[in-house]
């Protein structure tokens, strides 16, 4: 009788827990925030970093060269100018961008260009070699055409361990104007 008794006691008790457990109710709202703490104490002061380069330290520019193009109407003409600083090193990595400006120097509204450019028949670009660039201008039609659109052509050479830190902009997209400006040269 008295193991009638407890296990009746031990069922009741089992049924009370059971009865008393219930699913948990929606999460209430959020509570209000807390007060900002004190800030930390400063920390030490690191070691001076080494100099950095100058951004334009390896960007080969050129003046403006006056174009030797003659006026005679001709299949193509070029112009080869000689830079011994123009390595198989800086061409195999390096971002030519190459120019070309017409009218005079007493021209105000001077423009330059980025090469290749084409007007009309006459296609204008240039080619990077171990010691020199050559501007040339290629007919795209039948007919001899003159070359006489640029009277100064200017190069830009930008080694590739020049952009290589950094993320940079797209320098073959960018005005003359925009790049003179990114890399501090004078117009």
């Amino acid at each position: 009788m008295k193991t009638m008794k407890l296990f009746t006691m031990l069922f009741l008790a089992m049924g009370v827990m059971f009865v008393s457990c219930e699913k948990e109710g929606p999460e209430g709202p959020q509570g209000e925030m807390g007060l900002q703490g004190d800030p930390g104490p400063q920390g030490e002061t690191g070691e001076q970093g080494p100099q950095g380069e100058d951004g334009n330290a390896n960007v080969i520019a050129s003046d403006w060269m006056e174009s030797t193009f003659s006026d005679t109407a001709t299949f193509s003409q070029s112009q080869e100018v000689f830079d011994s600083n123009i390595t198989a090193e800086v061409i195999d990595g390096a971002i030519l961008l190459a120019y070309g400006r017409g009218g005079s120097d007493g021209n105000p509204n001077r423009l330059a260009v980025n090469l290749p450019y084409l007007v009309g028949e006459r296609n204008y670009y240039s080619i990077a070699r171990i010691g020199s660039i050559i501007f040339a201008g290629r007919r795209t039609g039948t007919t001899n055409q003159i070359f006489s659109d640029f009277t100064a052509f200017r190069y830009v050479l930008i080694p590739s361990n020049a952009t290589s830190k950094i993320a940079q902009p797209n320098f073959e997209k960018m005005s003359y104007e925009e790049v003179m400006d990114h890399f501090g040269l004078d117009y």
